[in-house]
């Protein structure tokens, strides 16, 4: 009979998936919170202010929908925590998270309109490069920002997305 030599060769391919899986797994606290570096974080306090790489002009479809244009030359203002940034962009609260790394994620979303109309949320990434540990001159940031931008027409909506990198030096 074949059927028994398939057991043995499912117990190793599922012990082996199993051990991969936890080997790629972030390390986590035991509430699987991502742990905070602390002081040990990038010091990215600062404004920065945005300088974007490419065409920073918006497509048709947000060029449609009345999206403002991209803060080119806005300051990014961001404070830190430990490990847990907070800043602002043209008017847009942003949150998010720092690592010892000096990779970085803010996320934000402006309030919405009494008209119904914009909606709006933007996401940055970045990594955080020089500058010296007490957050002086020096810092510098280079990354993506996405802003994701819908209008709501009746019974339809329209969308846009644009993805721009950006870099940004703390003055």
């Amino acid at each position: 009979m074949n059927s028994g030599r398939f057991i043995p060769l499912a117990a190793v391919t599922t012990a082996l998936v199993t051990s991969t899986v936890l080997l790629l797994a972030p390390a986590c606290g035991d509430d699987g919170a991502v742990p905070d570096c602390g002081e040990g974080c990038a010091p990215v306090e600062g404004l920065y202010p945005m300088a974007f790489l490419s065409d920073a002009g918006l497509p048709a479809e947000c060029a449609n929908l009345d999206v403002p244009a991209l803060p080119e030359g806005k300051d990014l203002s961001l404070a830190r925590d430990g490990g847990t940034l907070t800043g602002s962009l043209d008017g847009v609260a942003l949150k998010g998270q720092v690592y010892a790394t000096g990779d970085l994620r803010l996320t934000g979303a402006p309030l919405p309109s009494s008209d119904g109309g914009l909606t709006t949320f933007l996401t940055l990434t970045a990594s955080f490069t020089g500058g010296p540990a007490d957050g002086g001159l020096g810092g510098r940031l280079r990354g993506n920002f996405t802003g994701n931008y819908s209008r709501q027409d009746g019974n339809t909506s329209e969308r846009c997305f644009v993805t721009r990198p950006f870099t940004a030096t703390r003055r």
